[in-house]
């Protein structure tokens, strides 16, 4: 490569890494919501007071994982989908749960003979079948000497895109130097 070349090279790879270090300060999307949970205690405890569910459920209790969001749901979920439930709209858990308790012969996602709305009263949960179920709802998980479950950070992709843009145009920069040979001082 010749040394007119170079100062090309260099920019571009200056422009790369400027984008790397650009895209790390954008902010990045949730993949949870901390709005559900509550909504659904809310809903619980308006519609059936007398039931033993007395806290917020987990995002377990609607999805596969802790880390909830779209794609994620669990059997459950897709059943308070099917009666109203809508992402983005947590107003609408209340009158889901309402049209749920409303269905007849009343509807057990798991099928194990019990309906959902008696084991959310109960404390069970609606997505497993009993034994399983039993208790699970809003189960208080813990290991050790009181420590709780968190759940796992979700992989950051676009972190990982822009270390790889910042890496790549340091490499591309010392291979432009080092083809371009050793500098000479102007005569």
């Amino acid at each position: 490569m010749s040394r007119a070349n170079a100062p090309t090279a260099l920019f571009r790879a200056a422009w790369l890494a400027g984008l790397g270090l650009a895209s790390l300060c954008t902010a990045r999307s949730a993949h949870a919501s901390i709005t559900y949970p509550p909504a659904l205690a809310e809903a619980i405890a308006a519609q059936y007071p007398t039931a033993k569910v007395k806290c917020v459920p987990q995002c377990t209790a609607c999805h596969l994982t802790t880390a909830g969001g779209p794609g994620s749901m669990n059997k459950f979920g897709l059943t308070l989908e099917k009666y109203g439930l809508l992402s983005a709209n947590h107003d609408l858990v209340a009158p889901a749960l309402m049209a749920l308790g409303a269905v007849m012969p009343p509807v057990d996602t798991d099928g194990d003979g019990v309906s959902d709305i008696d084991e959310i009263i109960a404390g069970d949960s609606p997505s497993l079948a009993a034994p399983d179920g039993v208790g699970q709802f809003c189960p208080d998980i813990k290991y050790g000497c009181g420590a709780h479950i968190a759940a796992a950070p979700p992989v950051d992709r676009l972190g990982l895109f822009s270390a790889g843009l910042v890496v790549l145009s340091f490499a591309v920069v010392r291979r432009q130097r080092r083809r371009a040979g050793p500098r000479r001082a102007p005569k």
